[in-house]
């Protein structure tokens, strides 16, 4: 008996405690449903041609989405030390396969007007150029944060002085980048004072008009005196945090002209790994405010995580010292979290991608070289070669939520009329044997509404 005992009473505690290398796949409820509503719409088309099109034509019909509308991103915070190499145009390639969408790294340390530096202007130059030929969206990333600053700012003495130099910082990146439309305005708005935040002169600069919120009313009537057409969002590290709900209640109040809500998670800890339940309430709270929603920085890493941010905090402060003397200290990706990383995902994605006011997701880190934190935090591995997580969002982005259309002997005075993902498509029309090329865009606001082809 007092074996059974001993039995019944360690079963339940094994049947609760879940390993935290498997992932048990979410519920998603209506997803697929809430998909069809709100990230497709009916396409009508009308061909117009200087030649006759009637009845007879033989005429057929080719065409597939290109582009999403929806934003899939990658940050490129690591691209710029591969930029120029061969890893660097492979890591370019990868991100092609999947991806539309990129935040580009512009940290006043990198940007530092004093620095004069070549290597950096013909990396975004190149960068940007690359993102225009190749049809990808770009974020910069941010106009202003109380880190990663060069060192003659953090250290400025008249503070007076810097609130010229900050608002002129700012006007600079969003002048010299005209193609740049989506902004992060001031990023984790809300940490300024955390206990984490070591003093600097922004700290000085912002309780000198009074605390965050007025400072943060200023910088965004400032950047639109600059320029009211970008896409400003507002970005912070913990979207839990009932501070950051109410800066942007208060933004609102004072009409502020943003329009996105930007919220991290980066879940390197088995505590910050959001459940199907945490992340779909986080949506529908903030929701309520109007706004698009933005995922800014996911890290979903494929190396044992740890149990808590006190553990978490003991390994990168012995990974700090390791790096201090010159050397390595990165987590191993593992088998096991690599299904975990892929499985959980597809569900994340599936989710997010659900909701109507969501508009981006961006993964963080795409390869596992020189990951943030340390971490297996990328979608490749070190040699770029895909891990399962990039297959699964590969599968889902450009199999599961895409839209193919292939017609023959069409009625071109009727028109063509289907139901497709939103975003940008490229066709195909042949008529009597000769092949038109066209595209155009798919917008919910062209739902329902003809869109006129020229055939030239």
């Amino acid at each position: 008996m007092k074996t059974k005992f001993i039995i019944l009473l360690l079963l339940p505690f094994t049947i609760l405690s879940q390993d935290p290398s498997k992932h048990i796949p979410w519920k998603l409820d209506g997803a697929d449903e809430r998909i069809e509503k709100n990230r497709k719409g009916n396409v009508v088309l009308e061909f117009v041609s200087n030649q006759i099109i009637n009845n007879k034509s033989n005429s057929n019909i080719d065409l597939k989405l290109k582009n999403h509308d929806f934003k899939f991103g990658v940050s490129f915070t690591q691209l710029r030390r591969f930029w120029g190499q061969d890893y660097g145009d492979l890591y370019l390639e990868r991100f092609k396969e999947v991806f539309n969408y990129a935040t580009i790294g512009m940290y006043w340390q990198l940007t530092d007007e004093r620095s004069n530096s070549k290597f950096i202007d013909n990396y975004y130059k190149g960068i940007l150029e690359w993102a225009k030929k190749n049809d990808i969206r770009v974020k910069g990333h941010p106009l202003m944060w109380h880190e990663a600053m060069p060192n003659w700012v953090r250290n400025y003495k008249n503070i007076d002085e810097l609130d010229g130099i900050i608002k002129a910082h700012m006007k600079r990146l969003i002048e010299s980048y005209p193609q740049i439309n989506d902004w992060d305005v001031y990023n984790e708005p809300i940490g300024p004072f955390k206990p984490h935040i070591p003093p600097s002169s922004i700290t000085k600069w912002i309780k000198q008009k009074g605390g965050i919120y007025p400072t943060m009313v200023e910088i965004y009537e400032f950047v639109n005196s600059v320029n009211p057409n970008k896409n400003y969002s507002n970005n912070h590290y913990h979207a839990k945090d009932p501070e950051f709900f109410k800066i942007n209640e208060f933004f609102i109040e004072k009409n502020l002209n943003y329009s996105s809500i930007g919220m991290q998670a980066h879940m390197q800890s088995n505590d910050n790994v959001m459940s199907e339940e945490q992340l779909w309430n986080q949506i529908e709270d903030y929701a309520v405010l109007g706004k698009n929603i933005q995922f800014t920085e996911i890290t979903v890493t494929s190396s044992e995580r740890f149990k808590n941010w006190k553990e978490h905090q003991a390994f990168l402060k012995e990974r700090d010292e390791v790096m201090s003397k010159g050397g390595v200290m990165n987590l191993a990706s593992l088998p096991e979290y690599e299904n975990f990383q892929a499985d959980y995902l597809k569900d994340f994605y599936t989710l997010a991608f659900s909701h109507p006011s969501v508009s981006s997701i961006t993964f963080w880190n795409l390869t596992d070289k020189n990951a943030w934190r340390g971490h297996a935090g990328g979608l490749l591995f070190d040699d770029l070669k895909p891990k399962k997580a990039f297959n699964e969002l590969k599968t889902l982005i450009k199999k599961t939520w895409t839209t193919k259309l292939v017609e023959s002997n069409l009625n071109l005075k009727k028109g063509v009329d289907f139901n497709g993902f939103y975003g940008k498509y490229y066709g195909e029309i042949t008529i009597e044997n000769i092949t038109y090329p066209f595209e155009f865009y798919h917008s919910p606001e062209q739902k329902n509404k003809a869109t006129v082809i020229n055939i030239k």
